[in-house]
């Protein structure tokens, strides 16, 4: 009976602390992990989160860097408060990077990236949160792709306090490529054929991948548009035109003496007036050779 007795005794005292431990941690204000602020002083709210009964009051004053506070550090301050939890980080934003600077610096990681020349791209600042601590941190880029491309990117800055990586910001970029394109140095009417002498060579930025510019290739095209000068050419505004065109109709034309036959036919090249040019005809080959004459007419020679 007496060892019941004892058994009993001991899950009643067990079942007590429990309870009274329970309520101690109820009552305990709990640390919150981290606290970016802009502020010099900080409140035991914005650290911890505070049970009924307790009240809000600065507990830090004349933040200049990063302080890291565990429960230890905040009984000190505040004794009669129970605490609980791990530990918060509090970081003072009381600096902003420049936008040149923070430019320059991401240049200089791109540098880093294989194949890659940072001389070959310019970086301009777009948008994101540029507030960091004046001191007791490390700042590095990360995310970075690869490979880099022209348009826009969205880096990481991590924070790192005490050799941990500790916050994040994100930082928009516009990235443009340095690019060799042809540029109109005068201007040229609609429907007239581009000549080596309306080009002009320039070393230029594009925050687009720009794939269809012309190239020496196109002189001989013909204008779709009104260029102005100065306006950048693309392949889009240039198409070389034919007085007979491939896949079109074309007249077929036979003399000999004074018989003269015309026939229609199709083109299976393109050329201009006093060029040979294939056509489709129903001999063994299939194809003929004539010479265009005119607008939408060949003749066929002995």
């Amino acid at each position: 009976m007496s060892l019941r007795l004892f058994l009993l005794f001991c899950i009643l005292t067990g079942l007590s602390s429990l309870r009274w431990n329970s309520l101690d941690a109820m009552d305990a204000v709990y640390l919150r992990g981290k606290l970016l602020t802009q502020k010099e002083e900080v409140t035991l709210s914005e650290i911890a989160k505070l049970p009924g009964g307790i009240k809000d009051r600065v507990v830090l004053r004349n933040i200049k860097e990063p302080i890291l506070l565990r429960p230890d550090d905040l009984r000190q301050i505040l004794p009669e408060i129970a605490v609980s939890g791990k530990e918060t980080l509090i970081l003072p934003l009381n600096s902003e990077l420049d936008p040149e600077d923070l430019q320059e610096s991401l240049s200089q990681e791109i540098a880093k990236l294989p194949e890659t020349k940072s001389e070959d791209f310019r970086i301009t600042y777009l948008d994101g949160e540029r507030l960091v601590p004046s001191k007791g941190v490390d700042l590095k880029w990360a995310g970075l792709p690869q490979v880099l491309h022209a348009g826009q990117i969205v880096a990481s800055l991590d924070f790192y306090y005490e050799h941990r990586k500790v916050h994040t910001q994100r930082i928009k970029f516009k990235v443009e490529k340095k690019t060799s394109a042809l540029f109109a140095n005068k201007e040229i009417p609609k429907g007239q054929k581009l000549k080596a002498s309306d080009l002009e060579e320039r070393i230029v930025y594009m925050e687009d991948t720009f794939t269809d510019g012309l190239s020496n290739a196109d002189i001989g095209s013909t204008a779709l548009k009104d260029i102005q000068t100065g306006e950048l050419l693309r392949k889009k505004q240039f198409r070389f035109l034919y007085d007979v065109q491939r896949g079109g109709d074309v007249n077929l034309v036979y003399t000999k003496g004074n018989l003269v036959i015309k026939a229609k036919t199709k083109a299976l090249s393109s050329g201009n007036i006093g060029e040979s040019v294939e056509v489709s005809s129903h001999s063994k080959e299939g194809k003929l050779m004539a010479r265009v004459v005119e607008k939408g007419t060949v003749l066929l020679e002995n």
